[in-house]
C-alpha cells in the first residue's frame, strides 16, 4: 500500500517483502536510495535488527518507521537515529508530509 502511495507521487520505490530483502536491496541501489520506509514489524528480520543494519551501511540514512505499536521498544540506535516514526493507521496526507518533511531535512 505504501509504495503504491508513493509511486502515485512521483516516487520511485523499490519494494521488500522482508528485513533481509530490503537490506540486500538497499545494497544493490544505495546510491538511488534517498529515503527507506521501513516497517517495525517485518517478516524474518526484525525491524530493529533491519535499521541497524541499514544504519552499518550507511550512517546517515534517512528513515522513516512505520508501526502499528504506539509502545514499540525502539532500542538505543532508532531513538538516536531515527527520521520520523509513524504511527498505524494513517492517512496518505499523513504519509506524505512524513515523507516530504525527511526528505527536505
Amino acid at each position: 500500500m505504501i509504495g503504491r502511495l508513493l509511486s502515485r507521487q512521483g516516487y520511485r520505490v523499490l519494494l521488500a517483502s522482508s528485513g533481509q530483502e530490503g537490506i540486500k536491496l538497499f545494497e544493490d541501489h544505495a546510491k538511488e536510495i534517498r529515503l527507506v520506509v521501513l516497517d517495525w514489524h517485518l517478516p524474518g528480520v526484525p525491524g530493529e535488527r533491519t535499521f541497524d543494519e541499514l544504519l552499518a551501511r550507511e550512517p546517515k540514512l534517512r528513515v522513516v518507521l512505520v508501526t502499528g505499536d504506539h509502545d514499540a521498544d525502539l532500542g538505543a540506535n532508532a531513538r538516536q537515529y531515527l527520521a520520523c516514526m509513524l504511527l498505524k493507521p494513517f492517512t496518505t496526507a499523513e504519509l506524505m508530509l512524513a515523507v516530504n518533511a525527511v526528505l527536505s531535512a
